[in-house]
């Protein structure tokens, strides 16, 4: 497999993924193309649909004012500029200044600053004095997902958010913008969902369950994962004269925290919190309509353990071109398909049964996976050995690995076998060294880094409610065109990936993985390696040893399980040889038995750490041992449950958690 990836065939991929806008909704005809692409490569594949509620945008304002003259002082742009020789950023079709699942409204009021606008922001600006109540609050990208700077500005009573892309942050602070560079230009803003992700994703009107066309959906206004406050992105040439307006009022940003202060000031802005004294308007119009979507599902069946099946997924839909966000994983997801459907013709079958996703509105909120997982689940649960993610696959110039703990030595061992796009050396071996000059501080050389997984990217459904270990990946790197018009076609091939050679690499490692779990007769997950991180999730609790004795007793029978599992494969390949080839029917049955019993455990561990009642707050989540944290929308969490009882200081909840969680944990073993 790893000699069939063509940089030639990526790069026709990609141009035909960027050729235009492809929001949610409203492109079917890719999902057509890719279905047929993947049956062209003698591999099945069907277009599934589901009818989410989603938004689309009618009209917006920002507009900055006085109140009692009604004189208008500043109205935002709202759009991105058009760049010479990139068709992609005059593209007719192109969205405005837009949120997915933001509210529908027309707010007005002064304006306070409130830095990233995460809880401990909005905790910052509440000690020194600044009220936010029925106010339009500015916040920057970074730090939490855009979706809980609108829930904080929502619980503390502001009226509206506008969220802008600082400079220090992705724009000329960091390096050339665009078309000189790779980083983010004046006029151009981040789109996105404001989906309460925390909650839980997917359509917000089928919690738990498939929106399907003639399912029943809850009220709107008890969707536990929508705001209800509007909100809008801004570039930082419109959110200047904004800034500049503060001037004088309220409080310096730097004396209510570090790092509150932005790259404006090179333009002679001042950082302050307000409120201002004129005011702010903020229109934002949206159309909420219940929308067919496509997923593209492809099936491979398996020759033996047909019924146990590998799942690879990448999402098609983009808020604009989207080059490495999401179409670098697109153009790749096709280049597998084509270097299996090659692989088949020269009469290799898999193992195990491998399905190839392509998901629609993960935008939105991880929609089309989320809804296919919800109306799968009971297949899932029983069948699926893994989930493979490659969302922007093409980012930047370092790999970048999250996973569940088992599956990290398979990692080191396929990055082993690429080669690495600029270097003599694989992929490994410069992600090792790279990663080794992160952690020079530390005693001894460890592997490189291959962090837990939070949320997302549509690896969620499967691992945080479904239990089923996952990766994701990709080359990333610093950039400021995420989510905008510029994440081009021209953009990727003069910044950063001129010769297609890191997507051939993505590709060669999401085949190499996907090949190595649906064939080895024994699955290569490492069970130790799990027992292993368990430790470290509990040390990262730090509350007294003696309060945590039960969850590490708990962690040791783990690990003392694992080793003898290991131990079992051990003599399984001593005595018989992982593909059970001998003469001899009784000698046969007893070998497929012992590697089936080994297999099994091995791939349900994960689903012995679902618990069918949920996380306290948040039921979606089902994992004990990881998920996104509540505060922090993406990034992961590790013993959530516990980690957020002793943030709010519950100690009786606490520790009938441990309990709870200890018990799980035995079970598992």
């Amino acid at each position: 497999f790893l000699d069939i990836p063509s940089t030639e065939h990526l790069r026709d991929n990609l141009q035909y993924y960027t050729s235009g806008t492809h929001v949610a909704g409203i492109n079917r005809t890719q999902a057509v193309y890719t279905r047929d692409y993947i049956q062209a490569q003698g591999i099945d594949a069907e277009i599934v649909e589901y009818y989410p509620w989603l938004n689309y945008p009618a009209d917006q304002r920002v507009a900055l004012f006085n109140a009692t003259t009604g004189q208008v002082h500043f109205e935002a742009g709202l759009k991105e500029d058009v760049i010479p020789d990139d068709p992609a950023s005059e593209d007719p079709n192109n969205l405005p200044a837009f949120h997915g699942y933001s509210a529908d409204g027309n707010v007005t009021g002064q304006l306070v600053y409130a830095n990233y606008g995460s809880h401990e922001d909005f905790k910052a600006l509440k000690a020194a004095g600044i009220s936010v109540k029925d106010k339009i609050v500015l916040v920057r990208y970074g730090d939490v997902f855009r979706g809980l700077k609108v829930y904080g500005a929502e619980l503390d009573g502001a009226r509206g958010v506008l969220i802008y892309s600082d400079p220090a942050d992705d724009g000329y602070v960091q390096g050339p913008v665009y078309p000189e560079g790779p980083w983010r230009p004046e006029s151009s803003f981040q789109r996105g969902s404001v989906l309460r992700l925390s909650n839980y994703p997917g359509d917000p009107l089928t919690p738990g369950y498939a929106s399907t066309k003639d399912a029943p959906r809850i009220d709107v206004d008890k969707a536990e994962s929508l705001n209800h406050i509007p909100s809008l992105p801004l570039s930082y040439r419109d959110a200047e004269p904004l800034l500049r307006a503060l001037k004088g009022q309220g409080k310096p940003a730097k004396d209510v925290g570090d790092n509150w202060v932005g790259g404006l000031t090179s333009k002679g802005v001042e950082y302050w919190t307000g409120p201002s004294e004129l005011d702010v308007n903020l229109l934002n119009k949206v159309e909420y309509k219940n929308t067919p979507i496509q997923n593209v599902i492809a099936k491979i069946p398996g020759w033996e353990e047909s019924e146990d099946t590998v799942i690879i997924g990448n999402h098609r839909d983009a808020w604009c071109a989207g080059a490495s966000d999401p179409s670098s994983g697109s153009a790749a997801l096709l280049e597998v398909a084509r270097g299996f459907g090659e692989l088949l013709k020269q009469g290799w079958r898999p193992r195990r049964t491998i399905i190839l996703a392509s998901w629609d509105a993960e935008e939105y909120g991880l929609v089309g996976s989320t809804e296919w997982g919800e109306d799968k689940k009971d297949w899932i649960h029983e069948n699926t050995v893994a989930y493979l993610n490659l969302d922007g696959g093409v980012r930047g110039h370092d790999i970048q690995f999250k996973a569940s703990p088992n599956l990290r030595p398979l990692i080191y061992d396929v990055t082993k076998r690429v080669k690495h796009p600029h270097s003599s050396k694989s992929v490994y071996d410069v992600w090792s060294e790279r990663d080794s000059a992160i952690q020079k501080h530390l005693s001894r050389r460890r592997k490189p880094a291959v962090g837990p997984l939070g949320s997302g990217s549509d690896y969620t459904v499967f691992l945080n409610h479904l239990g089923v270990s996952s990766i994701d990946f990709g080359f990333k790197g610093g950039s400021g065109v995420y989510h905008s018009n510029y994440d081009s076609f021209k953009w990727m091939t003069g910044f950063i990936d001129p010769d297609f050679t890191y997507h051939r690499a993505s590709t060669q490692i999401w085949g190499a993985l996907t090949i190595a779990l649906a064939d080895e007769p024994v699955l290569p997950f490492d069970a130790r390696q799990y027992a292993k991180d368990l430790h470290k999730y509990i040390d990262d609790l730090k509350p007294s040893i003696r309060a945590l004795k039960r969850l590490y007793k708990a962690a040791g029978e783990l690990g003392t399980s694992a080793r003898h599992i290991d131990a079992e494969r051990r003599h399984l390949q001593k005595k018989y040889g992982d593909q059970c080839n001998m003469t001899g029917h009784h000698r046969l049955v007893v070998c497929s038995d012992i590697r089936s019993s080994i297999n099994q455990r091995l791939y349900k561990l994960e689903r012995d750490f679902i618990d069918p009642m949920g996380l306290p707050g948040r039921k979606w989540y089902r994992h004990v041992l990881v998920s996104p944290g509540r505060r922090l929308g993406y990034g992961s969490q590790t013993l959530p449950a516990l980690a957020e009882a002793i943030e709010d200081a519950d100690w009786k909840l606490f520790n009938r958690l441990v309990k709870h969680t200890a018990e799980i944990i035995n079970r598992a073993a």
